[in-house]
């Protein structure tokens, strides 16, 4: 995009992007402007980085005071998912900055800025990343209605939010010119996210345990005891019928918050930490609610102080350390299996080119490719030759698997463009138009 000037056009290999441009964009301009670096292309995911770290800080002070402002926004910026994902070129951030920026904007109704600002934040959350940025209107009719100021549309007080509501066509508008350039396949992209069958031989229920809720508790480990703490005592204060209406509506949007993204997550058959990241800022309120509450009257006068620095201190690491280090195998044969599930037709089997096969007639798959193509995809392999590659791209988009040792003998021969890449497997795809599945031959 930074070479070719072309903003219009998003493609993640062949396939037209569906999630928003917002991010693209802005790293798309970093490269122009300070050269095609690693620093460049993460800058604006770490400033929406920033940016929700000093959001969650406005937000705990806002809702409750400047000591759980502090401590909140310092388990944010500490939470390993958070500060790895906001370190790359990720749109979780951008996301998350939105819906952060949303709520800001619903909390603050009664000044001018308010309802702009809401519809705003929901516009920059869905042009970075699609329809996960409709969260904050979920959230704000819901602490309305737990605060007993919910009005029907044809209210005064609604009709001043509704005036402002026509700022959603501009995100809307990017759908839009999608559909005027591609037809369906970018809305059947989305649907095709919440209709595959998830990964194979994992069950979706031990899948979700395992990533939602033992992966983020390693991950939020050194918070982790607060954050029960801090959820048990908010469960126990908005089901309380003594405690102030005002602070039981505000402990039950911190609930719902978590509980809306979590299982939003849920939902996807393609389940990473990352999908995570808009909840964060509320976990982190309700880890920050727990300290404040043991430690008390014992706060030392320095405590705060010191807290502020780390804050900062973490919020200027996230702008000038390092790219983070790159998903694990698993994660990346994850991402490998989700993209041939959109690219093959059910049950076909995955091809595999190798350089050494030349044109044997239906050679057989090693036992490590057949292993791992069961194992990973639930598919068999499907030794392919060159001759056979060139003749379905002749056809239509091929999607293939290359070993990383014959990659560099066949990605000028196929004009190959690289996907995912593993310690052993290079998943790439050349050609355009509608995906070509090789038959399995008769060995």
């Amino acid at each position: 995009m930074a070479d070719s000037g072309e903003y219009a056009t998003l493609r993640f290999g062949q396939e037209p992007n569906h999630h928003g441009p917002l991010l693209f964009w802005l790293s798309a301009f970093a490269i122009k402007t300070f050269g095609a670096t690693p620093f460049a292309a993460t800058l604006f995911s770490r400033l929406f980085g920033v940016g929700c770290v000093v959001m969650t800080a406005w937000l705990g002070s806002y809702l409750f005071d400047e000591k759980i402002a502090w401590i909140s926004a310092l388990a944010l910026a500490t939470n390993y998912t958070f500060f790895r994902n906001t370190t790359t070129l990720r749109m979780d951030s951008g996301l998350t900055f939105g819906v952060l920026l949303a709520l800001a904007g619903y909390l603050r109704g009664e000044r001018r800025w308010g309802p702009p600002l809401f519809y705003g934040g929901i516009a920059v959350a869905i042009l970075a990343k699609s329809i996960a940025g409709f969260l904050p209107l979920f959230l704000a009719p819901f602490h309305a209605i737990l605060a007993r100021q919910f009005y029907l549309p044809w209210r005064k007080q609604s009709l001043r939010w509704l005036g402002w509501s026509p700022l959603l066509l501009l995100p809307l508008a990017w759908w839009g010119y999608l559909s005027m350039q591609y037809g369906t396949a970018v809305f059947s992209s989305i649907v095709a996210d919440f209709q595959e069958t998830g990964h194979a031989n994992v069950s979706r229920l031990y899948e979700f345990f395992e990533i939602y809720v033992f992966g983020f508790g390693l991950s939020y480990i050194l918070w982790l005891p607060f954050a029960l703490v801090g959820t048990q005592m908010a469960l126990r204060g908005a089901f309380d019928a003594k405690t102030e209406m005002g602070k039981r509506a505000v402990l039950g949007l911190l609930l719902g918050w978590v509980g809306i993204v979590f299982l939003s997550g849920g939902l996807k058959p393609g389940e990473y930490e990352r999908y995570l990241m808009p909840a964060l800022p509320a976990v982190s309120i309700l880890s920050a609610i727990a300290v404040v509450r043991i430690l008390r009257d014992r706060i030392p006068a320095w405590l705060p102080g010191t807290v502020a620095a780390l804050t900062v201190a973490a919020a200027i690491g996230m702008t000038c350390l390092p790219v983070s280090a790159p998903f694990g195998e698993r994660q990346r044969m994850l991402a490998m299996e989700e993209i041939l599930n959109r690219r093959l037709v059910p049950h076909s089997p995955v091809p595999i080119i190798k350089a050494g096969i030349g044109a044997r007639k239906n050679p057989q798959p090693s036992s490590a490719d057949q292993g791992r193509c069961r194992f990973f995809f639930g598919r068999d392999a499907r030794p392919t030759t060159i001759a056979e590659a060139q003749e379905a791209t002749a056809r239509g988009r091929f999607t293939a698997i290359v070993p990383k040792a014959d990659y560099p003998l066949v990605v000028d021969q196929l004009k190959l463009a690289p996907l995912v890449e593993t310690s052993f497997w290079v998943l790439a795809e050349v050609g355009s138009g509608n995906a070509i599945a090789l038959a399995q031959p008769d060995f």
